[in-house]
């Protein structure tokens, strides 16, 4: 047994034996999704996000995927959501961007395509970008204090990168009703969140880090004052 390579190998791997074994008439949906479909993913070192929607997603329900867990790990999956339709439908307008990323990037492994159909409220999305923003701000200067001790320039953007990213892919949606395509889409339209080259000029450092700032601090009061239709 070895790591997934590619999401071809999910259709000769034993997974889909493996589900219907574990959870039966009970599962709806099992999906990829995540930074596995995202680019840049690696398969030697990052798993393969695997989630569910299920008929029951009680505790009892899902005590049957425990026994898939060491197979899991040898071939670099991870099980990350259980939903239910019920749940999905209480949920969506409480975090719309993940479902939003969900219903856009995914890959089907067994069962019926999640979200078919997936509608999104506008102002709950645009609600949790300007929060989820103003709070990486926050860790965002704190990392630019602790830049100068240990942290470089590449790790500084490298972290804020991870976090914020996929918050824009939702910024990107609120102003063009369109998913982006890729990362490349979304630097496109916001040019101060790509990784610039590295430099050892410690004022060309603390330049950048200061202009990065002050954008993500306008954009996320243009969001603010965003008017939705």
């Amino acid at each position: 047994m070895k790591r997934i390579l590619g999401i071809p190998e999910f259709e000769k791997s034993m997974w889909k034996e493996w589900l219907l074994e574990a959870l039966g008439s009970n599962l709806i949906s099992a999906f990829l999704h995540g930074d596995c479909l995202m680019p840049g993913f690696n398969p030697f070192k990052q798993n393969w996000e695997m989630s569910f929607i299920l008929k029951d997603n009680s505790p009892e329900s899902l005590e049957p995927l425990q026994g898939l867990l060491k197979s899991a790990a040898k071939t670099g999956v991870s099980f990350g959501f259980f939903f239910t339709k019920e749940s999905i439908e209480q949920s969506k307008d409480t975090f719309p961007l993940e479902f939003l990323h969900i219903a856009n990037r995914h890959a089907c492994i067994l069962g019926e395509d999640p979200l078919p159909n997936f509608t999104i409220d506008l102002q709950a999305l645009r609600l949790q970008c300007e929060r989820e923003l103003r709070g990486q701000l926050i860790q965002i200067r704190r990392q630019f204090v602790y830049m100068k001790q240990g942290k470089t320039l590449l790790d500084f953007f490298l972290d804020t990168e991870r976090q914020v990213l996929p918050l824009f892919y939702g910024v990107y949606f609120l102003n063009h009703k369109i998913y982006p395509e890729s990362h490349d889409t979304v630097y496109e339209e916001y040019p101060f969140l790509k990784i610039q080259p590295p430099t050892r000029d410690e004022k060309e450092v603390t330049k950048r880090a200061h202009d990065y700032i002050l954008a993500l601090t306008q954009t996320v009061n243009t969001i603010d004052s965003m008017e939705i239709q």
